[in-house]
């Protein structure tokens, strides 16, 4: 993975974060853009999900839990 691949989502946590859900569950998050409707990003590298997840996280994006 490169540095320009991982920065591609950096909107996420950065200047679109208010636009952006992690949605929890059991032990992994989803990405969803809030709307209507609203859309999953699915990021099939896994160390390049648990990275944009974290940063995600660290920014206070907001985290929603089925329980």
């Amino acid at each position: 993975m490169s540095e320009q691949t991982f920065l591609a989502y950096a909107s996420m946590w950065t200047t679109e974060r208010d636009q952006w859900e992690l949605h929890r569950f059991d032990d992994t998050y989803l990405p969803i853009m809030k709307g209507d409707p609203s859309m999953a990003s699915l990021i099939c590298d896994d160390e390049l999900a648990d990275l944009v997840i974290a940063r995600m996280r660290a920014a206070g994006v907001t985290v929603v839990t089925s329980e």
